[in-house]
């Protein structure tokens, strides 16, 4: 599995906005003099409430490229992306034969043998049948980062090995993991 960070944004706004609830308009100032340390305080804060405290986390946004195999996938698929484009299997598995680039360390050799078999066969249909959930594919995914903070506190320590990975890369190089990892009120 590969994870890169493209790009955050959207950390000033959200706070600005949370900060609206709390009577800091100040004329609309700049965004970057709303921000204090009393609003990153107060947003911390009601980053791990829930019920709606929280929503500010909503306007924050990631760019993520990253490269699964199919498994975990089908996991991430269950959260909310706000969108996400794919290495497009329909335009791509059959211009080439596979290898072990292609999968996980779990896919056999005979199993990519069989596929590149279909492949060479130009058998599209079987050979999406027959793909094995360890094929790795691409995407480029936007994601909030409340949805990162659900991701966080659902899987951690999850025992598809991919989640772990996710998950430490993330916490390591987002630029606010204070708001995915709450280590006062989860422990850690």
């Amino acid at each position: 599995m590969d994870l890169q960070i493209l790009q955050e944004a959207g950390y000033e706004e959200a706070l600005m906005g949370m900060a609206f609830s709390y009577e800091v308009e100040k004329d609309y100032l700049p965004v970057i003099a709303l921000v204090s340390n009393k609003i990153k305080k107060r947003a911390q804060h009601l980053a791990f409430k829930g019920g709606g405290h929280n929503k500010f986390l909503e306007q924050m946004q990631v760019w993520l490229c990253i490269r699964a195999p199919m498994y975990w996938w089908k996991q991430m698929d269950t959260y909310r992306l706000c969108s996400k484009s794919s290495k497009s299997t329909m335009h791509t598995l059959m211009k080439r034969s596979l290898t072990v680039d292609d999968f996980t360390d779990t896919t056999s050799f005979e199993t990519i043998y069989f596929i590149n078999t279909l492949i060479a066969d130009k058998k599209f249909e079987r050979v999406i049948a027959e793909l094995p959930m360890g094929f790795l594919q691409t995407r480029l995914v936007n994601v909030s980062y409340k949805t990162l903070q659900n991701i966080v506190s659902q899987r951690k320590g999850h025992k598809i090995e991919e989640w772990n990975f996710f998950i430490n890369e993330i916490l390591i190089n987002i630029k606010h993991p204070e708001f995915l990892w709450n280590t006062t009120n989860l422990g850690e």
